[in-house]
Formats: C-alpha cells, sequence, structure tokens
C-alpha cells in the first residue's frame, strides 16, 4: 500500500498549480477557471472562498490518510496543523488580538472549530487541549501566566514533539532531520519574537519540541540553523535589521522546500516524497488564501507575489 501511495502522488503533483497559474491568478482571472477550483462560485462570500480553498487541501489529505499505510497517523498529524491554525484563532481572541469574527478552517481532529468557539474562558480552552498533543509539558495554571507569544510558540513546540513521533520507524532518521529543520525554522520566528538568547533557553527548558532529534547542531544558533538551510548568514542578518521578518520567514521556508524537493527526487519512492507533496498542498492551499486576502485588501499585484512560496 505504501508503493501505491508514492506512486499515486507522482500523478496527483502534476495537478498542483504552477508559476503562470500564480501569475494568471493576480492578473485578476477567478479561481473557478482552475480545474480544481471550478466549484467556487464568483458570488462566494470571502468565508465561502476560503471554506472551499480549504476543502481541496483537506480532501487531498484525506484522500491519502484513508489508503490507511503505515504513513496514515503521519499524514493525520500534517492535517492537524490545521487545528493549531484554528486553536491560535482562538487564543489570540481571548487576548484582544484577533477579530471575533476571524475565519476557522473547518477542519477537525481532536477538536473541531464549534467546540472551539463555544468555549467561553481561555482556561477552558487549555483544560480542552490536556487531552490532546498540544498541551503535554506545561501545567495550565502555570501557562494561563505567560504571554500569548509564550503560548503560540509552546503549541509548536508541542506539535513539531508529536509529529515526530509518529514518523514510522524506518522512515525516521531521513524524514526526521527534514522535520527537525522545519521545527527550527519556527524556532526562528520566535528567536526573532523574544531575542535569541532567551529562546534558547526557552527551549532547553520549556520548549522541547524545538530541540531536533535526528539532526546534530554543535551549538544551537541562528547562524548554524541558516548553514543548515545553506542560506547566506549576512543576507538574513540585512533582513533582521531591516525588519524583513516575513521576508526572511519565506526565504528559509523556500530553502528548505527546496532541499525537501532535492532528497524527494534521489529517492522518488519513499516518504520523503510524500512529505515533499505535503508541503506543496499546504503551501498551494496558503498561497491561495493570501491571494484572495490580498485582493480584499486592495494589495497591488507585486506585494501579493512576494508572499507567496512555490518552486516550479
Amino acid at each position: 500500500m505504501e508503493t501505491y501511495l508514492i506512486v499515486r502522488l507522482h500523478g496527483l503533483i502534476q495537478h498542483l498549480l504552477r508559476k503562470e497559474d500564480y501569475e494568471w491568478l493576480l492578473k485578476g482571472r477567478s479561481l473557478r477557471d482552475l480545474p480544481e477550483y471550478s466549484h467556487i462560485e464568483n458570488e462566494d462570500s470571502l468565508e465561502e472562498v476560503l471554506n472551499k480553498i480549504d476543502n481541496v487541501l483537506m480532501k487531498r489529505l484525506n484522500f491519502l490518510a484513508d489508503l490507511q499505510s503505515k504513513f496514515s497517523p503521519f499524514i493525520t498529524a500534517f492535517s492537524d496543523r490545521l487545528e493549531i491554525e484554528n486553536i491560535k484563532v482562538r487564543l489570540r481572541q481571548f487576548h484582544g488580538r484577533q477579530d471575533k469574527k476571524s475565519i476557522y478552517t473547518q477542519y477537525a481532529h481532536f477538536t473541531s472549530p464549534d467546540e472551539l468557539m463555544e468555549i467561553d474562558n481561555e482556561e477552558k480552552l487549555w483544560t480542552l487541549l490536556q487531552n490532546t498533543p498540544y498541551h503535554t509539558v506545561a501545567p495550565t495554571e502555570e501557562i494561563l501566566k505567560d504571554s500569548l507569544e509564550f503560548k503560540e510558540a509552546y503549541l509548536d513546540s508541542c506539535y513539531y514533539a508529536y509529529i515526530r513521533s509518529v514518523i514510522p520507524k524506518k522512515e525516521r532518521k531521513e524524514l526526521g532531520e527534514l522535520l527537525d529543520l522545519e521545527g527550527l525554522i519556527t524556532s526562528i520566528y520566535w528567536m526573532l519574537v523574544f531575542n535569541e538568547d532567551k529562546m534558547i533557553k526557552l527551549i532547553e527548558e520549556r520548549l522541547h519540541g524545538f530541540k531536533p532529534s535526528f539532526i546534530k547542531v554543535k551549538e544551537f544558533n541562528l547562524k548554524n540553523v541558516y548553514n543548515l538551510l545553506k542560506v547566506d548568514w549576512n543576507l538574513a542578518d540585512k533582513l533582521i535589521k531591516q525588519g524583513e521578518i516575513s521576508k526572511l520567514m519565506k526565504k528559509l521556508k523556500k530553502a528548505h522546500l527546496e532541499l525537501v524537493r532535492e532528497k524527494a527526487e534521489r529517492k522518488s519512492l519513499s516518504s520523503l516524497f510524500l512529505y515533499y507533496y505535503l508541503l506543496l498542498i499546504k503551501y498551494e492551499r496558503d498561497n491561495l488564501h493570501k491571494i484572495v486576502l490580498g485582493r480584499v485588501i486592495g494589495l497591488k499585484r507585486e506585494k501579493i507575489k512576494q508572499t507567496l512560496l512555490f518552486l516550479f
């Protein structure tokens, strides 16, 4: 079943959007003109459009998970990053940092959007999360005292510990190394929020999920992570000093995706190709969200294009 799944991916990847598709959309063409998104109507509300984009991603993910291969738990755990997004939305609402009318992704595994919206205080949210892999380290009474930024970093940390734990045993080294790198990219964002020294201390004491399990880092710092991704330190430092954090994160994610592609193409019938495909379909969904939302708020075409992440 595993070989069948990977072979199917080589066909499915041909249906993903290319650079010219994004260029086409940025010039004002309709999403419904794309075969995979033809169910989107011009009259749909913003929420309906975003949900229909999400549904394409979830249909792709569910198809793979339902094949009942040894990769199914990993595919489900990858899908659960949509649930983490929803939890963060609710968390920000409790902190007054996100509109109460924010749109949730209609994805449910350990908890549902409806369940999240029914919770009327933050303590109940963390109590609910005690029964999930997203809240496995800090006691609820302790984390309630922390900043919103720490709480979001904590959710990310628990998530990476969780997804690494479901990698099939024989796939652990190679796939684990790439997931370690993905987690390190997320940790770089939080290093820039908290400052490098504080984040390194937090990883040692409270955010253990960011600590690499499969790659060896002589010393855990920004420069060494950039080296692992073959990203120029001077360019990264320049972007930080200019406050271009979004550009830096895009550059790191693209470097990671290129590395995953390189390894997946070398082992095209392995779990590495599965991970590559999963990243591509998630980035496609994210790109379309950015295009739709960018249009709504009136961003210029070039500004939207700068936020998109694609390889071909």
